[in-house]
């Protein structure tokens, strides 16, 4: 029985699966733990990151994360084997176990759904989020996904954000890939919205 420690091996929690006539697992024990574990140990990031490489100087990084004490690494060895991702050690003993595919992260977040309690606005959010990357090449469809990482953030309580959608669309401004936002277009959107809805 699992006693919230996880130190040594998880190989009582194996999954175990058999296919049914819809396709589906007929036991999954790995997923519900999984899902306790991000619950209590894990986290879901999109953040928006500067770079020179990338044409327009930003691209888009999402990443799924689980932590756990140093001493009891072996526990994140053996998650790392079942689901993939990078181990790093942290400052003081925490280490944490990071997945940045996608596609395998996507594949994951739908595993945990049903399961995730405390965190499921995250996974709820971060699938739908996850639907619009990578992101349009048009600098406005750009700027709107970085919009919903920017709420996406409020989930987490993030506060020391640095890069924001504001942070990206004035720099398009100044490349000339966006039309500034004056207060006259935004009066002017503003009153199209209100003639909408007459």
């Amino acid at each position: 029985m699992h006693t919230g420690s996880y130190r040594g091996n998880l190989s009582p929690l194996r999954t175990t699966v058999t296919d049914n006539p819809e396709g589906r697992p007929a036991t999954d024990h790995f997923s519900p733990y999984l899902a306790g574990f991000f619950d209590g140990d894990g986290s879901l990031h999109f953040q928006i990151v500067r770079s020179p490489v990338y044409r327009r100087g930003f691209y888009l990084r999402v990443s799924l994360v689980f932590y756990q004490a140093t001493s009891a690494e072996s526990g994140l060895i053996d998650l790392q084997r079942r689901i993939g991702g990078r181990i790093r050690r942290r400052r003081g003993d925490m280490s944490d176990l990071t997945i940045t595919n996608r596609s395998a992260i996507r594949a994951l977040l739908g595993r945990m759904e049903p399961y995730v309690i405390f965190k499921s606005a995250q996974v709820q959010a971060g699938l739908r989020l996850l639907d619009r990357l990578p992101p349009s090449k048009d600098p406005q469809g750009f700027v709107e996904v970085c919009q919903e990482i920017d709420r996406f953030a409020t989930l987490n309580f993030s506060k020391s954000r640095s890069v924001t959608a504001e942070t990206v669309r004035s720099a398009f401004e100044e490349m000339g890939l966006l039309v500034p936002v004056t207060t006259d277009s935004k009066e002017e959107a503003r009153q199209m919205v209100l003639v909408d809805q007459i």
